[in-house]
């Protein structure tokens, strides 16, 4: 009896060893491109849940990552089961003929490679259905379009310091829920949030508000709020083109990206312009205590 209960323990002890180990971050470091395919074996390939990469990276080696993420060379479902993808530490390297995915179009045959240093690059994570988090490295200065177009289980994306351009589609339907954009950001093409069915909150850090042509945001029936400098709540009110029911509120102290980990304020009071306390929005310029101290002018539509 003893004997047996000391086994189910060893037991026990070994299958949580393993199962920790199992859910533990890889961590590979590259000394050049076009090392990952030898850094990580096949087998590793469908069952490291978190990866991070550090290092520079090519198309080669994005293409293993695409396959760790849940689609192979050529866009059919892998086998892979990566779902928090760190590389923060990384640095993308465009490099002639080394592509990350063979798209089949009609009779042809598309290509896609990073199309510069420090890109995202065209559809680099297409449909990787099971990434649910990424950490983007922190040289990366463009998302290109489409790069997490149907990433549906996508629901949290680290920007860096130094972005600058997001393009057209970029986020198609992933289920981010609140963006918070670099103070770095200059551009964003059209649609690049269409179908977030789960976006609530997108804060812009910037002072000068980016060039945005077109709307941003359709199909986003949870979207409420569009946080901005409050010195800068007219430019970002006349340069965004917004769904009906969504406001726009500066506030004060908004001067980059901040942790993650941070607590968003709540609202504790709100007025009209002639200090009158509302128990509701009300349409027109709202003015909005804060749990933090802060105060914001929200316009209501």
């Amino acid at each position: 009896m003893q004997i047996s209960t000391l086994l189910r323990g060893c037991m026990v002890a070994t299958l949580t060893a393993v199962s920790t180990l199992s859910f533990a971050q890889k961590v590979v470091t590259t000394e050049k491109t076009g090392q990952l395919e030898t850094l990580i074996k096949e087998s590793e390939r469908e069952n490291t849940p978190s990866l991070k990469v550090v290092g520079p990276i090519n198309g080669e080696d994005i293409k293993i990552i695409r396959i760790m993420c849940g689609r192979d060379f050529s866009g059919s479902e892998s086998e892979g089961t990566t779902r928090t993808l760190d590389l923060s530490e990384a640095q993308i390297k465009q490099e002639a003929g080394k592509n990350y995915f063979n798209e089949h179009v009609g009779f042809f045959n598309r290509f896609y490679s990073p199309s510069a240093d420090n890109e995202i690059g065209v559809k680099m994570f297409y449909r990787c259905e099971p990434l649910r988090e990424i950490i983007l490295p922190k040289t990366t200065t463009v998302i290109a379009g489409y790069a997490f177009d149907n990433c549906t289980s996508l629901a949290k994306c680290t920007f860096s310091a130094g972005l600058t351009t997001i393009r057209q589609y970029a986020f198609r339907n992933t289920k981010l829920t609140n963006v918070e954009l670099p103070s770095t950001l200059t551009d964003m093409e059209a649609k690049v949030f269409d179908g977030c069915k789960e976006l609530t909150t997108v804060t812009f850090t910037s002072k000068a508000a980016p060039s945005m042509p077109g709307e941003l945001f359709p199909n986003c029936p949870k979207l409420k709020t569009i946080i901005v400098p409050k010195e800068s709540l007219e430019a970002y009110t006349a340069a965004l083109k917004l769904p009906e029911g969504v406001t726009i509120e500066g506030r004060e102290g908004i001067t980059a990206v901040r942790s993650a980990a941070s607590a968003a304020p709540v609202e504790v009071a709100r007025f009209d312009l002639q200090g009158r306390r509302l128990t509701q929005p009300q349409k027109g310029v709202n003015l909005v205590r804060y749990s933090n101290g802060t105060t914001a002018k929200v316009v209501v539509r």
